[in-house]
């Protein structure tokens, strides 16, 4: 593979910041069949509960994903050519299949918030069991083959404004939860340049409201503040 280098006086990426958003989304999507499954049938409260947590969840996909379609892959195809053309396609064709899962999931979802029978639950668990293998799939190929190539290919200032372009197109409101989540199992390094990323007056806001925030959420979907991690599913 041919690539134009970039220029070795400036910091790279680092792949353990893709690996901590990645964890995050092992761990919440793994374990949404056992949330629904858990929802009694006729308990719209606790429907609700679920259903806004993995509608949050997928939102957080798309944007990230957004962000790999928008900025990752031209700059990769820019700086190494046809030499990385098949791996692009094979991202794209990765990203359009979960992108075609996910309205699938939101319809079960709504079918299922609004009325939560044993039919609906059992749908829209069928459903993420179709979702999550061709995730953890994709995640575990972007890990292997194109993080090592970012690393070489893209700079830590580069990154960073992928990551304010990301963050301005999250709720403000829901940026310590977000934060939050990649804390939970992140290296504190990575999270740290996660929120340098930040606007300086959000960052210093997010921080300390991140892992309470966190510690609640989990308290109340799952029923502990330390759920299981990514490695023990």
């Amino acid at each position: 593979m041919t690539c134009l280098a970039t220029s070795d006086a400036q910091p790279h990426f680092r792949g353990s910041e893709m690996l901590i958003v990645h964890d995050m989304f092992r761990r919440e999507f793994a374990l949404m069949p056992g949330l629904v499954r858990g929802v009694a049938a006729g308990d719209r409260d606790r429907a609700q509960i679920i259903g806004d947590h993995i509608d949050g969840a997928t939102s957080a996909l798309h944007t990230h994903h957004v962000l790999e379609d928008d900025n990752v892959w031209p700059l990769l195809l820019d700086r190494c050519g046809e030499s990385v053309a098949p791996l692009v396609k094979l991202m794209e064709g990765q990203h359009h299949q979960i992108a075609t899962l996910i309205p699938q999931v939101d319809e079960a979802l709504t079918v299922w918030r609004d009325s939560p029978t044993v039919e609906s639950r059992q749908a829209l668990v069928d459903v993420l069991d179709r979702l999550i293998p061709a995730l953890k799939e994709h995640l575990s190929t972007e890990e292997d083959r194109v993080v090592p190539l970012m690393e070489q290919q893209i700079t830590a200032a580069e990154w960073n404004e992928f990551l304010k372009n990301e963050s301005a197109a999250v709720d403000p409101r829901h940026l310590p939860l977000m934060l939050g989540m990649l804390m939970y199992e992140g290296d504190p390094e990575s999270v740290e340049q996660v929120i340098a990323a930040m606007s300086a007056d959000a960052g210093h806001a997010v921080r300390p409201l991140a892992a309470p925030t966190f510690a609640a959420h989990s308290q109340r979907v799952h029923g502990t503040a330390t759920p299981p991690r990514s490695t023990e599913l």
